[in-house]
């Protein structure tokens, strides 16, 4: 189970400059920190966010 629910928005700026958001979605907060996208622009499409991982170098005097 997710423990923050964020709402994610579409910003359109029209010729005058005004701003409109629209609601596009939700994304969560998953218990391990990563996040999970759910968009209503794009029908039946889900995202997972995570922290990329640390390269990992071997060592040259093992190699």
């Amino acid at each position: 189970m997710s423990t923050k629910k964020h709402t994610i928005y579409v910003i359109n700026t029209n010729e005058s400059g005004k701003s409109y958001w629209n609601r596009a979605g939700v994304a969560f907060e998953n218990r391990d920190g990563s996040f999970t996208f759910k968009l209503d622009i794009l029908p039946q499409t889900k995202f997972q966010l995570r922290e990329e991982a640390p390269a990992v170098k071997e060592d040259a005097a093992t190699a």
